[in-house]
Parts: C-alpha cells; sequence; structure tokens
C-alpha cells in the first residue's frame, strides 16, 4: 500500500506590515497571504478580508475570515487544499497567520520611555502654520465660503512645494477624498490653482471619489495612503465622512480615530455650527480632538470676481494662537484662480477678528485721537477692555484730556 505524501514541514513567514495591511510570504511553499480591513466588534469578535495566492497555482481564494473562530480557519484550510496542486500542511499555515495577526492587533504600539526621546525643539509642519506633521486640523466656516477652495490651494503648495508670504510647504504627497462634489469639479479647482500660482506643471493630487464613510472604508484608504507614500490627507467634507451623526461624540470620536490610524497630516473640511454658536457643526470633539482649528470668514459683492477670506485660528494644542490671515481670491478667464495675501483691516468685515489693540489703532486712525469710552463705541468693545489695553501697550500715547492716539502713525493697518 502507497504511503500518504506528508505536507511540508511549515516555517514561520516574513511579515510586513504597512498601513493596517498584512503581507504575509511562506518563501519555502511559494504562498502569500494578505489580511487586511481589520475589524473587532462588541462580541470581541475579529475579522478580516483574507486574499491567498500561491505559485504554481496563482489565486486561491479570497473571503472574510473570522480568526477566532475554528470553523472559519478551518474551511479557509479546507478550500486551500482543494485548490492547490502542491502538499502544503494549509492547517498550520492558517493557524500561524491568525496567532501572529492576533497578537500584534492585541499587542498595539510599543510603550516607550519619554525620557529616552529627544523631541523636536519646535513643532514640525507639514504647511506651516496651519498644520502640524502627523497631526489634524480642522478648517470649518458657512457654506458657500471658499473652505474647499482654501483647501485646494494648501494641497497644490505642498503638492508643488511653493512658498508665500505666509505659508511654507513641507513638500509630500497629497490625497484628497472627497465626499461631496465630483472630480471634474475638483479638478477645475486644483487647475485653476496650479494656473493661478504659475507652478509651471500639472497637479499630482491624488483624488478619489468616496461614497462610504471614512471609518467603514478605512482598510482601502490605508492601502492607498501606504502603496501611495500619501504625506496630507484633505476630506471634503466632515458631516459625511463621519458616516454618522455628527452631533454625536461617538461619530466625532470613531472618525478622528480612523483618521489618527493613519499616521498623517491632515485638513478636515466642515460646516460651521448653526445659530450663534462657535465651532464646526457638531459635537464638540470635532474642535477638542484636532491639534488646530481654524474658522473662515468670506466678504464678497453680488456677481464679483474676487472673494475675500479670513482664516481665524480658533484653537491649537501646546502652542500659540497664530494672527488672522486674509487672502484675496479671484477667479480670472481661461480658469486661472489668484490668491493673494491682504491685510485684515482692509476688508470692514474683518476688523472684528483682529486683537483689541488693533481694532482701536484702526478706529483712531480713521477717527484721529479718541477716549477709551470713545473707542469702545466705536468698535463694539467693551469699555474697560479698551481701557486695559491701550493703557498697557507701547503702540498708544495719551494725548490731551484722556485721549490716546497712535504711538506709530505708519504701522500698517
Amino acid at each position: 500500500m502507497e504511503e500518504a505524501t506528508q505536507p511540508m514541514p511549515t516555517t514561520p513567514p516574513t511579515l510586513i506590515n504597512v498601513g493596517g495591511i498584512f503581507n504575509y510570504q511562506w518563501e519555502g511553499e511559494n504562498v502569500q497571504i494578505i489580511l487586511e480591513r481589520l475589524r473587532e466588534d462588541s462580541r470581541r469578535t475579529v475579522t478580516a478580508d483574507i486574499r491567498i495566492t500561491a505559485q504554481p497555482e496563482g489565486h486561491i481564494h479570497m473571503t472574510r475570515l473570522n480568526l477566532l473562530a475554528t470553523r472559519s480557519r478551518n474551511e479557509v484550510a479546507r478550500y486551500a487544499k482543494e485548490r492547490c496542486q502542491r502538499n502544503r500542511d494549509w492547517d498550520a499555515i492558517i493557524e500561524q497567520l491568525c496567532v501572529m495577526t492576533l497578537d500584534l492587533y492585541r499587542e498595539g504600539e510599543p510603550v516607550v520611555n519619554l525620557g529616552e526621546i529627544s523631541p523636536s525643539p519646535e513643532p514640525v509642519y507639514r504647511l506651516w502654520p496651519f498644520v502640524v506633521e502627523g497631526e489634524a486640523t480642522i478648517l470649518y466656516g458657512e457654506g458657500g465660503i471658499g473652505k474647499s477652495m482654501v483647501a485646494a490651494m494648501m494641497a497644490g503648495l505642498v503638492d508643488q512645494n511653493y512658498s508665500t508670504s505666509i505659508c511654507q510647504p513641507m513638500p509630500g504627497k497629497v490625497l484628497y477624498l472627497d465626499f461631496e462634489t465630483t472630480a471634474d469639479i475638483a479638478a477645475r479647482r486644483f487647475q485653476g490653482i496650479t494656473k493661478g500660482f504659475g507652478f509651471g506643471g500639472t497637479s499630482n493630487v491624488i483624488y478619489r471619489f468616496c461614497h462610504q464613510s471614512l471609518p467603514a472604508d478605512i482598510g482601502e484608504i490605508q492601502r492607498i495612503v501606504a502603496e501611495r507614500n500619501i504625506d496630507l490627507i484633505i476630506v471634503d467634507s466632515a458631516g459625511p465622512a463621519c458616516g454618522g451623526d455628527p452631533e454625536s461624540a461617538a461619530s466625532a470620536i470613531a472618525y478622528f480615530t480612523a483618521l489618527r490610524s493613519l499616521r498623517k497630516a491632515s485638513i478636515t473640511i466642515a460646516h460651521r455650527s448653526k445659530g450663534g454658536s462657535v465651532g464646526p457643526f457638531g459635537s464638540v470633539y470635532w474642535v477638542n480632538y484636532p491639534r488646530m482649528a481654524y474658522e473662515l470668514k468670506k466678504s464678497q459683492e453680488a456677481e464679483s470676481d474676487e472673494m475675500h477670506v479670513a482664516l481665524i485660528h480658533r484653537k491649537v494644542n501646546d502652542g500659540r494662537l497664530q494672527s488672522p490671515h486674509a487672502f484675496c481670491v479671484r477667479w480670472h478667464e481661461g480658469g486661472a484662480v489668484t490668491v493673494n495675501s491682504e491685510e485684515m483691516a482692509d476688508v470692514a468685515e474683518f476688523v472684528d477678528e483682529l486683537p483689541i489693540a488693533d481694532q482701536c489703532a484702526i478706529a483712531i486712525r480713521d477717527n484721529g485721537p479718541r477716549t477709551a469710552k470713545e473707542l469702545a463705541e466705536i468698535t463694539g468693545l467693551p469699555v474697560r477692555s479698551v481701557s486695559v489695553v491701550i493703557s498697557r501697550s507701547r503702540n498708544f500715547n495719551r494725548v490731551g484730556n484722556q485721549r490716546w492716539d497712535n504711538a506709530r502713525p505708519s504701522l500698517n493697518l
């Protein structure tokens, strides 16, 4: 009687784990297994998409595997045995796969001794002063005020390594995740920015039309980020991207947890809270979770080809708030879009976003020396706040009876 051929002994595989995608190679047996889209539900069940290939057979099997279920593992091993010409120990291969993956998944990140880390003296920016490397920035404002255009400008500066008077990028590859419009509209924006800035080339921004929420689609996004070596991610916009009610803390936390898993700098576009509330629409986590929060405001006359946009720094972790910035966006014949910095003080609608001292200086510039009470009436600021600021600042001199004048008349206001 002929003895059955025994499977080859199985040695541990090599593993490449990038962006949440587990790529296993059993070189001696010419087997590759890729696991991705790992999920753990409320019952602690861990599942993943599994794709098995082998040589010389080629594609063997693709399915959803329950890593903790013996039945699920046995079914995958049995199917692989039936499809393969070569005799391999598929039970051992699948067992190794599940054990190694679960160990890595549950182990998480290694602990480190903070005393052994040499931190950089200052934060590293992907786009100074708006986006810190590896951190999240949220850009919010009312509808139709140019949030997507400003985000396209920021993406273009990083993509083309183009510096302006107020923006200095660290060059990198950009991924634009679009939950609101189409590739045609996005291409028009980016090509307009490219023409307007005179980049001298074409936009290299990677675009993806998205119809699943970011948490639900994070496995595929992790793969894109890893394969394309993405450095900056733009999400347009938070509401559809979170996959739930933006006012729910759970939806906001799930969104930022998924975004954090990418370990990249990001800009999330969001709408402003309704009513008189300050901040992005929804849960407080939309402003508490990101490293930076900027609000956009605009001034635009009807049928005008130019729009004035203000970027106001509302929140920062571990740092100081930046002064507000203003831009003039112009649309030109031929599709070019130019974006130029301008003074906040030159746009009447933005003056109330300036520091108290600057508002008082503008009031004095336009109306001549005034008392603190008169300055408060002109600016709409509390008298006490005005009195404290102008009496402590070197930018003002007392003249006559309780009146104040600008100490530096040539101040660029």
